[in-house]
């Protein structure tokens, strides 16, 4: 499913079965894709109680997505049951980012700091944090178009997403954001760059050329 099909759907041809389908293929190799790379940390930190709880619920989100591999989508039920999971395992990881930053603190305070294996911990937790974000996303969007219903306070948007979102505004003030973050301990900040690029515009363009 691509980025555009994605800001379409829900838009006017909303199908539950159709959603669930994808998603109960598609979230379940998230998440193994994701198991496997925690089981590549240090053991050491794979041992701290903080990083071992987070194991524990992919591990549990994991099995819980699979009980739908078989499951008829003509069945109300299946699709109401599968509905009510995703809720329980969106709520479920409501505190991976915190829990397993309290992981990696628990690791430097016992073993102390390495600057070889804080830099691949950081690639790891970079790729986690990323990979987390476009599977809570997902499950948003169908909790949002089949379950919790329109968001009063943002009725044009399409599930979670604003399809009028200015993106360049964003991420001007996530970078305001960081920057206060980043001069409050380290005494400064990199420059925002900005390169834009409209894909519909220059295939517009590339037509006509």
């Amino acid at each position: 499913m691509s980025i555009k099909q994605f800001l379409d759907f829900g838009r006017e041809n909303a199908c539950e079965k159709t959603s669930y389908m994808f998603l109960r293929k598609e979230l379940p190799v998230r998440l193994a894709n994701t198991m496997r790379e925690i089981t590549l940390l240090p053991g050491n930190l794979l041992s701290q109680p903080s990083v071992q709880l987070v194991q524990t619920w992919y591990s549990q989100s994991f099995e819980e997505l699979l009980e739908y591999e078989n499951q008829c989508p003509e069945d109300p039920r299946t699709l109401n049951n599968f509905l009510d999971t995703l809720i329980q395992i969106r709520n479920r990881h409501n505190d991976v980012v915190p829990t397993m930053a309290q992981g990696v603190i628990e690791y430097k305070e016992k073993f102390g700091f390495d600057p070889f294996i804080s830099s691949n911990v950081q690639y790891f937790l970079d790729r986690f944090y990323t990979s987390r974000i476009s599977f809570r996303m997902l499950i948003n969007q169908h909790t949002l178009l089949f379950g919790d219903g329109i968001n009063p306070a943002h009725p044009k948007h399409i599930g979670g997403i604003d399809p009028t979102c200015n993106v360049v505004e964003v991420v001007r003030d996530a970078y305001e954001t960081a920057k206060i973050l980043c001069e409050q301990y380290y005494m400064l900040s990199p420059e925002l760059q900005i390169h834009e690029f409209n894909s519909e515009l220059s295939d517009l363009l590339l037509y006509k050329h």
